[in-house]
């Protein structure tokens, strides 16, 4: 009796199955209408050639602790919406600024209850923009210094200079991070864990931003 020839088809073992990378979801709450959701747009298309992810970004008008509660509520939502837990948001991040709040310890305590990070820029989420050029400079701690300054240095224009000319950063978001680190120093990291209300100016200029950027990529 000759031996039958079993024919395998092409997606069984001896094939190669092409699986569905699911993308990972990231969600950032923040403070700024305009800066902040252009950059978060821009940051999605420069990393998605290494990293398959979506980015929904939520600007919202208020303290950091309202953001921070906005968040907290975004994620039971999320968790109730998606029993998958690999549909579930990868990460999300409460993006803030210091400007006139004092109220970032407690929305920090409500991150870190929810398993949220916060993510401070001070003064102003500008520095971040800053460091992707150079380290945001130690004279500049005030939100019209570096906004002011970020402007001269081609970064923002627009309306109030609001909106970031990304053909100047594109591609040094690594030298972005490489340069926060210059400027935030051990001094300041004590200071920006402590966030004594009303002491903020101990810890400028300061970004947080390279843990975004470590988490996504």
């Amino acid at each position: 009796m000759s031996r039958k020839e079993v024919s395998v088809p092409p997606h069984g073992r001896k094939g190669q199955r092409r699986l569905r990378t699911r993308a990972k979801r990231y969600f950032v709450v923040c403070g700024g209408e305009v800066t902040e959701p252009q950059y978060f747009k821009h940051l999605k298309s420069e990393i998605s050639g290494t990293n398959n992810c979506v980015i929904d970004v939520k600007p919202i008008v208020g303290s950091p602790s309202q953001l921070a509660k906005y968040a907290a509520a975004s994620k039971r939502d999320d968790e109730r919406n998606n029993g998958d837990s690999a549909d579930r948001y990868a990460g999300i991040f409460v993006v803030v600024d210091v400007d006139n709040f004092h109220d970032h310890l407690q929305a920090q305590q409500t991150c870190i209850d929810n398993g949220i990070s916060l993510i401070i820029s001070n003064p102003c989420f500008e520095v971040w923009l800053i460091d992707h050029l150079q380290p945001c400079p130690e004279a500049y701690a005030t939100t019209p210094d570096v906004e002011r300054y970020a402007a001269r240095k081609g970064i923002t224009g627009g309306p109030r200079n609001k909106h970031i000319n990304w053909k100047n950063i594109a591609g040094l978001t690594q030298d972005a991070v490489i340069n926060a680190k210059k400027h935030n120093s051990a001094s300041k990291a004590a200071a920006r864990k402590q966030l004594t209300p009303y002491s903020e100016s101990n810890y400028a200029p300061w970004t947080d931003m390279p843990e975004v950027i470590e988490v996504m990529k």
